[in-house]
This record gives C-alpha cells, sequence and structure tokens, in this order.
C-alpha cells in the first residue's frame, strides 16, 4: 500500500516573513533570517546553490508582498497526489508499494518543483505553492518517484547527464498523457519562448550535450539543468529529454519499457538512439 506523509512548510516561510518585513531592514538582514528561519529552495546543493537562493529571495521579496495574502489562504491537498501516483504507477507498470514525503514550500516564483532524498528509504516530491494546484506538475515529478523504482536510480543529486535526460524526458512525456490536450509547452517550458528557441537550435543543442552522457559531476548536471548548456539555452537537459522520448514514443516504444531501462544502461541506449534522433 502506498503512503504519503505530507510537510507544510507555508507557515515556517510565513514566520520567516513577519520578521523580515520589518521597516529599514536590509537584503543582507533579509538573507540571514531567511537561512536561520527557513532555508529551503529550489536549488542544487552547496555554495552555487546558496547563491542561487539568495538571488531567488532577492528577486522574489516584493511579489511575496503581492501574494502573502494567497500563501497565508494556501492549504495543503493530498487527494490529487494519491489519484496522479496511482494513474503514473499504472502507466509505467509498477507494482510495488510507494513511500514518499510530500513537501509543500513557498519558492521564489520560479515554479520549480523537484525530488530529492529524504531519508534511508524515502524520496520527498516538493512542491511550491506558486504552482497551485497543477496536475501537470503533480503528474511530472510523481513520474520521477516511480521511476526511481522501476529503474533503481540514483536518489542523489549527481547522476549521469544520460540519466537525467532519460528521467526528464519521460517525466515530460507522461505528463503530456494524463493532461492531454494542451501546447507542447505547457509540459515543459518554464519561461515563454524557450521552448521554440529550443527548437530552433535543436540539433547544436543535441550534439552538444551528447559528449558528456557518462558524466556525474555536479558541475555538468547544474549546468545543463540550471546552466546555459553548450549552446547558451536553459535546461538544455529537458529539451533533449522531451526530443529523446518524444522519438521513441513515435517508433513504437511505450513508456513502461523506457521507464524499465537501467540506469547503468542509459548512456549507451541514448548513444544507440542518437543517430535516428539527428536525421
Amino acid at each position: 500500500m502506498d503512503r504519503i506523509e505530507l510537510i507544510n512548510l507555508v507557515p515556517k516561510f510565513l514566520a520567516f516573513y513577519e520578521r523580515a518585513r520589518v521597516e529599514g531592514m536590509d537584503r543582507d538582514e533579509r538573507w540571514d533570517l531567511w537561512k536561520e528561519h527557513y532555508h529551503f529552495a529550489a536549488v542544487p546543493p552547496g555554495d552555487e546553490g546558496e547563491k542561487m537562493a539568495r538571488k531567488l529571495l532577492d528577486d522574489a521579496w516584493d511579489q511575496y508582498t503581492e501574494q502573502v495574502d494567497y500563501i497565508r489562504s494556501w492549504q495543503p491537498e493530498q487527494k490529487s497526489v494519491e489519484n496522479y501516483l496511482s494513474k503514473v504507477k499504472s502507466l509505467l507498470g509498477c507494482t510495488e508499494s510507494i513511500n514518499l514525503v510530500l513537501v509543500y514550500f513557498v519558492g521564489g516564483f520560479e515554479r520549480n518543483a523537484f525530488v530529492a532524498p529524504y531519508d534511508e528509504e524515502r524520496l520527498a516530491m516538493c512542491i511550491p505553492v506558486e504552482c497551485g494546484d497543477s496536475d501537470i506538475t503533480l503528474s511530472h515529478e510523481l513520474t520521477h518517484i516511480v521511476h526511481s523504482a522501476t529503474a533503481n536510480l540514483t536518489a542523489g543529486w549527481e547522476r549521469t547527464i544520460a540519466s537525467t535526460i532519460l528521467r526528464e524526458g519521460l517525466a515530460t512525456q507522461v505528463s503530456k498523457h494524463l493532461v492531454p490536450g494542451k501546447e507542447d509547452q505547457c509540459y515543459i517550458e518554464h519561461k515563454e519562448g524557450w521552448f521554440d528557441s529550443c527548437q530552433s537550435s535543436r540539433t547544436d543543442i543535441i550534439k552538444g550535450i551528447m559528449p558528456y552522457l557518462d558524466d556525474s559531476s555536479s558541475e555538468l548536471i547544474t549546468r545543463f539543468t540550471f546552466g546555459t548548456g553548450t549552446t547558451n539555452h536553459e535546461r538544455e537537459v529537458y529539451f533533449v529529454g522531451w526530443e529523446l522520448v518524444n522519438l521513441l514514443l513515435e517508433e513504437g516504444t511505450t513508456l513502461e519499457e523506457i521507464a524499465a531501462i537501467k540506469e547503468d544502461d542509459m548512456p549507451d541506449y541514448i548513444r544507440d538512439v542518437y543517430p535516428r534522433l539527428l536525421s
């Protein structure tokens, strides 16, 4: 039987916000309060992540003031998560019980949900309340949870670029399957115009990422997920994943078959598909 533990960090954020909105407080003081009383953001681990979190806080501060009434009135909801977990498991052929932690938090309005290790046995699915009740977000992140079980995936931040490509490609295409009828951009785009821009540089993006399929360094993961990859496009790993899994589906491979590819096999699997991806 599946188990979902819910953790709501919104009250913790609001406690920080009330302390930080004191008149005359400067950005450095606000940052120190954030670290002391909240310290939760959708960023990679380490010093680079801390820099990103600081920028998110500074950039989002005025929006917090504008949206604080919504944040205060927001309430966690678990039924949709249970519903989509069941759908994702069925689609990917997962028969084992899933034990996860559902974390709701206030992000920086970048709408960046993510999955990360919570303890030795469980993954945490972390959803920013700015995403509202997005079924696309839920199906995407729950795909990561279920995919970890079907392919016995590495839980930590560092994993091969090939693994990241396949994970994100599967998650975006599962969300399209479970929440159909929208433009492709809705399932993958983090800002307007990004998908079309990637399409215009499709060949260069795919060629640029291929030499790094076996690399698992934090620096490279950050570069291709948060950074600008090899063609000055953000989140190139998401675009390549979308294109890769889309091709596999067009060729007749099922989502369940893709979800069963073991992590160690992913670099060679993608290398084998690569010529067809460029044809």
